[in-house]
């Protein structure tokens, strides 16, 4: 069923199976996956090749970019919310078809896959940061629409029912997760914040902000300042969404260390915001590190030229040779 607007709200009941072979489905969210994979590897190849990398190093790093998203979202989720759960039945870690992904975790497996892959090729992290950020700054946006079709992350209870009968909306563009409330067994059915539109959205907005701090040219890909502007930029937004975010387990929180904390400080965060605190920092650390530095301490790129047809690319795969 497709979503249909009542009352001032929208009851949201889509069928996140796309294509259903039995044994075989195509998800919405699948989908969605593969396509901010695909869209942020051509972001990532024009902003290497728009700074003197060829073709070549561009793709190497594709690989990289799954295994670290993958693993680090599932490893993050497994060690960041539920590390009691899993660590008891270890063999449900390698279980990610059954759900269980934390942004923050990717964000780790992307920071390290950067540092790997720059050792390799002899470049800094700053330098493949800066490559980077646009892209995932699309990316982290764009999974979230696959979230919104499977209904899940779901933002907090936005409307209340009055003694009348008639509803109390804090925003006029709630969301009736009917599939949520089934899912979960809750009745009646209230709308909700749509958290996935909110990060959604803030996934675009630092897009827009990463690619307009590249054009003031204030500083050279290089300096690490489009990936502090980045994390930064990001993580301020996603500390600010979790306030709209809907409960989930948080072990490591409630009976880890996390949880002394705030009770000896007298605050209250959630996991989300706890995982935010170090991207920002780290962020700021980049960009005042970056602003530091003279403009010419980077060398003004040379862009890589396109490749004329028929004609391979140095260092990219050769084609085999026909046998004689």
């Amino acid at each position: 069923m497709f979503g249909s607007l009542t009352l001032g709200f929208l009851t949201w009941d889509w069928n996140p199976i796309l294509i259903d072979f039995g044994p075989l489905q195509i998800r919405w969210y699948g989908l969605m996956f593969a396509a901010t994979i695909y869209t942020g590897f051509y972001v990532w190849q024009r902003q290497c090749l728009k700074n003197g990398e060829t073709f070549a190093f561009a793709e190497q790093f594709l690989w990289w970019g799954v295994v670290a998203i993958v693993g680090g979202a599932r490893l993050g989720h497994v060690f960041f919310y539920e590390p009691k759960t899993f660590l008891a039945n270890p063999i449900e870690i390698i279980k990610f078809w059954k759900g269980g992904l934390a942004s923050h975790g990717a964000t780790v497996g992307l920071i390290l896959a950067l540092w790997l892959f720059g050792r390799k090729h002899g470049k800094t992290w700053f330098r493949l940061g800066d490559y980077l950020a646009p892209a995932i700054a699309i990316a982290a946006g764009g999974v979230r629409i696959g979230n919104f079709f499977n209904s899940e992350i779901v933002g907090r209870v936005a409307c209340h029912r009055l003694a009348n009968g008639t509803l109390d909306c804090e925003v006029p563009w709630a969301v009736e997760f009917t599939r949520y409330c089934q899912m979960e067994g809750l009745s009646p059915c209230l709308p909700r914040h749509p958290s996935q539109i909110y990060e959604f959205l803030m996934g675009v907005v630092t897009y827009v902000v990463v690619m307009a701090v590249e054009r003031k040219g204030w500083r050279r890909a290089g300096s690490g300042l489009m990936a502090g502007v980045f994390l930064a930029t990001y993580f301020s937004f996603r500390f600010i969404v979790e306030f709209f975010k809907e409960f989930q387990i948080e072990q490591l929180r409630t009976d880890g260390p996390l949880g002394g904390l705030e009770q000896a400080f007298g605050v209250h965060f959630r996991m989300g915001q706890w995982l935010s605190v170090l991207p920002i920092l780290f962020g700021i650390f980049c960009i005042v590190r970056a602003m530091r530095q003279d403009k010419d301490a980077i060398p003004e790129p040379v862009p890589t030229p396109p490749v004329p047809a028929g004609q391979v690319l140095k260092g990219s795969a050769q084609p085999a040779k026909k046998r004689k």
